[in-house]
């Protein structure tokens, strides 16, 4: 395949406007590129704006091992005028590939599309099958692998690669997120008769105080030796109309990023225990509602999947491949949901890990060929290992 051909699958791409939703018509695409190619592919409309939104999942092979890879088809939103280029017309310039979602995560996408289209011609040597699974929604929510998990298309996979962006580095692990809303229901009175009123606002911090420290006490429950412990914030606070009126209404978001020791479920267990004792001598009322539930990941930093990888990376001159765990999250916390600590999975793919959701995204060109040449070998490879 030539140069120009590798790039025009990642050109395609990058021209559709997939912020935060509008995947369809790339799982659509990417199904006519297969069915020209001989390739069995799928259309999964999602349970929710299904005209506008859809997960594909493609094979090649037959029979177990099933080799898992994965890429989304969503992007982050843009300004246009904060870019040198048009946003969504790949640009090459000086060695790069510019464009929304160059990096994160079209170029990954593209990769392995163009891997198992490579290999479809020798699909009859494949020791199992591989299977492709583009999702839609990983920037927000993750519902696209959410469904494709619940459709049970993990269930028979025995190792999985994520694309997103990495360059020369693969991670095995990543911390999970808990996104928890606090709700305060007060009610409202003058301020200089405060007596006639309750403080939502004043509620809030009180309960979130309380949060905070039992969130402190459970650090030292939650120390991975590879993802650290628990880190949470307090990101978002609303409340009050005016400076002369007791708040009846506050509200506040909190955001956790969680480890396998001390995981999502015992964290809103610590929560819903702090809400209940306060709520129990409030005037007022305090409820909350988690808006985000990723769980941790951690994979094997020596499975025959990661040092497959390092073997590849070699032979591209990457003779100490660093091997690391992520702070943030991506699908595999959706697909592997049902998966044992331990299962063989690795992020890794072509971009530049600072540029996603930046303006002038870009890929490096060098990098995405060396991806289109890793994938299928690692494809193989991964076969080959797990018969």
């Amino acid at each position: 395949m030539q140069a120009e051909d590798k790039v025009k699958i990642l050109s395609d791409l990058v021209s559709f406007d997939s912020r935060n939703g509008g995947e369809r018509p790339v799982a659509e695409y990417l199904k006519k590129v297969f069915d020209e190619h001989g390739i069995t592919s799928t259309v999964l409309p999602l349970s929710v704006n299904g005209d506008d939104r859809a997960n594909l999942v493609a094979e090649i092979g037959s029979g177990k091992p099933v080799i898992g890879f994965t890429g989304h088809m969503d992007i982050v939103d843009y300004n246009a005028a904060d870019w040198d280029t048009d946003p969504l017309k790949l640009t090459e310039k000086d060695g790069n590939l510019y464009g929304r979602g160059a990096s994160d995560m079209k170029s990954g996408l593209a990769a392995m599309v163009l891997a198992m289209l490579e290999l479809k011609e020798h699909e009859s040597e494949l020791n199992g099958t591989i299977r492709l699974l583009a999702t839609a929604g990983e920037e927000v929510g993750m519902n696209g692998s959410e469904e494709l998990e619940a459709q049970g298309y993990m269930e028979d996979v025995s190792a999985l690669v994520v694309g997103e962006p990495t360059g020369y580095r693969a991670a095995y692990a990543s911390k999970g997120e808990l996104n928890v809303t606090l709700k305060s229901q007060g009610k409202a009175a003058h301020s200089s008769m405060p007596q006639f009123g309750i403080n939502a606002v004043q509620q809030l911090i009180d309960v979130w105080n309380k949060i905070y420290a039992s969130l402190e006490d459970s650090l030292p429950l939650s120390i991975d030796e590879d993802l650290g412990q628990t880190l949470f914030n307090l990101d978002v606070i609303q409340g009050g109309t005016q400076p002369n009126v007791i708040p009846e209404n506050a509200e506040a978001e909190i955001n956790i990023r969680t480890t396998p020791e001390f995981a999502n479920d015992k964290l809103e267990a610590v929560i819903a225990k702090d809400i209940e004792l306060f709520n129990e001598s409030a005037q007022g009322e305090i409820t909350s509602e988690v808006t985000m539930d990723i769980v941790p990941v951690k994979g094997d930093k020596d499975s025959v999947l990661i040092q497959s990888i390092k073997t590849l990376a070699e032979e591209h001159g990457v003779t100490d491949l660093p091997i690391v765990a992520m702070p943030g999250g991506c699908d595999a916390s959706r697909l592997l949901l049902h998966k044992e600590i331990g299962f063989p999975v690795a992020v890794f793919g072509p971009g530049v890990p600072k540029m996603a959701h930046q303006a002038n995204e870009y890929c490096t060109e060098q990098v995405y060929f060396d991806f289109i040449d890793i994938y299928p070998k690692l494809m193989v490879k991964m076969l080959d290992a797990m018969k």
